[in-house]
């Protein structure tokens, strides 16, 4: 019963904000995020994900420089960041994990070839937040942290869960938001334009 009620909620949400027109604001993101003290790393830009009108969390980018190439950030080797915040208590990481994996399809080109290099990394990446025991309620935040030589780490708030070597990782991680073909090409576009008042200060 519980489980049904949950499901009824998703939909009056879904359906409000659709009648609506709505979308939740974008929330506040840390102005940089560090690995022990020996990378900073600048927030970028961030997004809220809505898929069909409904949006469960917010993607923020962390990247030095200013390269706006969405494939060039993906495969960049270089210290960088993504930062998902959660907008709703109905966000599970089993959910989560479910929708990452089918993620990684779309942000390696449904290259099957290349998917199975990375499957062991993969299948721990999802092992990690599955077996977590957190519950991404409104507002906390998981991040993906890479840094070249030691991979991508994954904490929730300021915790760490666990981390994924090797580079290959990172380009299918993170092409799952900045790849072309991903889910959401304006919310993509959004995280790696730097900001208006951004560009202004450098000027």
């Amino acid at each position: 019963m519980l489980k049904l009620l949950k499901v009824l909620a998703v939909f009056a949400a879904i359906f409000i904000v659709s009648a609506l027109g709505a979308k939740p604001k974008v929330p506040n993101f840390a102005g940089s995020v560090t690995d022990a003290g020996k990378h900073e790393i600048a927030f970028r830009n961030g997004e809220v994900f809505a898929p069909a009108g409904f949006s469960l969390y917010a993607i923020g980018l962390y990247v030095n420089g200013t390269e706006t190439d969405n494939m060039k950030l993906k495969n960049s080797d270089e210290p960088m960041a993504l930062q998902l915040v959660s907008l709703s208590n109905l966000l599970t990481m089993r959910k989560l994990s479910s929708e990452l994996r089918r993620g990684f399809s779309y942000g390696s080109d449904h290259d099957k070839t290349f998917l199975a290099t990375i499957k062991t990394e993969i299948e721990n990446f999802l092992k990690i937040l599955k077996d977590s025991g957190k519950k991404p309620r409104k507002n906390e935040r998981i991040t993906f942290l890479y840094t070249p030589n030691a991979g991508t780490k994954v904490l929730f708030n300021s915790e760490h869960l666990g981390t994924i070597p090797g580079y290959s990782f990172k380009k299918a991680l993170f092409g799952i938001w900045l790849n072309n073909n991903c889910a959401d090409t304006k919310l993509r576009d959004k995280i790696v334009s730097i900001p208006k008042q951004q560009t202004k200060k450098e000027k």
